[in-house]
């Protein structure tokens, strides 16, 4: 593996606020995808932003911010790149300690892996001049380890790399499609342990991964994006996908039925053109909704549909940003500010002669689905008389098991539930109706299938009638203790 240099240009990295009021940023020019990670594992999410090479600046790559642990942001690092990028994550794919970031750069997937103080680029090329549109992680072959999915809409295939656990990848697999794709996504939508395949474009088709290969399944629709969620909170992945004509967008859902079948159940129209959109759990009632990121840079610019269950969405909530002058935008979902709920992350594209920054706006969330502009940390009283419930877990972080502890002054529907910092619901701890009193539990950072999850920041959700509580947990599984 060759070092990767971390590179420092004074002239735009040093991040800070637009307004103290307000949580924008200034960043390096160009900026394009963002995501969230506990790059420095101190329990709260730092920000990863991909940036396209400027000429004048002479400067791409990936920028790194860290959060300071009630939502507030400074520069950390930063590494070069020439890449152009609009797809980043950060998960454990190679290091077994730091979160790797990963992002395609042309006709290769790059991971950039955390040794100490240093990162390292791992480059996996795909081969035969290809060019790699977009991409997605997932455990494909049930082996333990993320694999890597991706799409080339020039040369009309989608195709992976399986991850073989020792910091390296099998030759690329490749299948071709009589369209060109634009959107992949990878679940497992049959709980066998192994995660699936949806792609999108002119037709739209789940692949299901089995020991020999793939089965193929067309969905009624065409679409330009597709996310796999839970819409319906029966423990079963669902569909939804859109396709937009640029001053109207229109949403399918499709319902999993269960043994490889799933039912076109509903769609509606988004009255805006969009390039984007997120789909993720903002008010708090364990039903994930969808926000959509329109065209339009001057008006309506965010459009929130709230899922009421039963495949039925509301009438959309309208989110207003500010233009700077940028051409395009991208964003990201996650709680930034620690107490439990989705904020929203968005990065400005800014091209501008006079150096210009591009820059990052934070949009926090009140657990309602409403948003301000500044932080909200979660208060904790200890007059339990007048709360419904307290949630108490520990130890935090945690290796190899966390007691959860909760006190309920009344009777009360309770359930507790594990998420992931993407809002998908992990396992059911408690669901039934419990009486006043003390209760005490454990997980031991397995998912619904006792399958073990991935080092990382995750959420427990108590829900008693109408009030809820969460305690942001942080699973470190490599420093588990191994006897000999």
């Amino acid at each position: 593996m060759k070092k990767l240099t971390i590179t420092l240009l004074l002239l735009t990295f040093f991040s800070f606020k637009l307004a103290e009021i307000r949580s924008i940023y200034n960043i390096p020019m160009q900026a394009d995808a963002v995501t969230a990670s506990d790059l420095d594992l101190d329990g709260d999410l730092d920000i990863v932003i991909k940036h396209s090479i400027n000429a004048q600046t002479e400067w791409g790559g990936i920028y790194m911010m860290q959060n300071d642990g009630y939502g507030h942001f400074e520069y950390l690092n930063s590494a070069f790149d020439t890449a152009i990028a609009w797809t980043i994550y950060s998960d454990t794919i190679i290091s077994k300690t730091y979160p790797d970031i990963v992002y395609h750069s042309n006709d290769s997937i790059v991971f950039l892996s955390r040794d100490g103080d240093d990162y390292f680029r791992i480059q996996s090329y795909v081969g035969g001049g290809s060019k790699v549109n977009d991409f997605d992680l997932g455990d494909v072959d049930g082996n333990g380890h993320l694999d890597v999915v991706f799409i080339s809409n020039n040369h009309h295939y989608w195709g992976l790399i399986f991850n073989q656990g020792d910091s390296s990848f099998t030759a690329p697999g490749y299948y071709d499609v009589d369209y060109p794709p634009t959107d992949i996504a990878c679940d497992d939508l049959n709980d066998d342990n192994r995660e699936d395949i949806v792609i999108t474009g002119a037709s739209s088709e789940i692949y299901f991964s089995n020991d020999t290969g793939f089965e193929m399944q067309p969905l009624q629709h065409n679409a330009g994006h597709v996310r796999i969620t839970d819409l319906d909170n029966d423990n079963y992945k669902d569909i939804i996908t859109f396709s937009d004509a640029y001053f109207m967008s229109f949403v399918h859902l499709y319902e999993n039925l269960g043994n490889n079948v799933f039912d076109t159940v509903n769609d509606f129209n988004v009255p805006e053109g969009c390039s984007d959109f997120f789909v993720t759990d903002f008010n708090n009632d364990s039903l994930p909704d969808a926000l959509f990121l329109t065209y339009d840079t001057d008006g309506n610019s965010l459009l929130l549909y709230f899922n009421l269950g039963d495949f039925q969405f509301g009438h959309e909530k309208i989110i207003k940003l500010d233009n700077y002058g940028e051409s395009r935008r991208f964003m990201h979902c996650a709680d930034m500010d620690g107490n439990g709920y989705e904020d929203i992350l968005i990065t400005r594209q800014v091209f501008d002669t006079a150096y210009a920054p591009s820059y990052l706006e934070i949009l926090f969330n009140d657990g309602h689905g409403n948003f301000v502009e500044n932080p909200l940390t979660s208060v904790q009283t200890s007059d339990f008389k007048h709360q419904t419930s307290n949630l108490n877990c520990y130890p935090n972080p945690f290796s190899d098991r966390v007691k959860i502890e909760y006190i309920l002054v009344k009777e009360h529907k309770t359930e507790l539930n594990i998420y992931n910092m993407h809002g998908q619901k992990i396992k059911t701890l408690v669901d039934k109706t419990l009486q006043k009193g003390k209760y005490k539990t454990t997980w031991d950072g397995t998912d619904k299938n006792g399958k073990e999850v991935s080092s990382g920041v995750y959420i427990i959700s108590l829900v008693a009638g109408r009030q809820n509580q969460s305690c942001r947990l942080v699973y470190n599984k490599w420093t588990k203790k191994i006897d000999y």
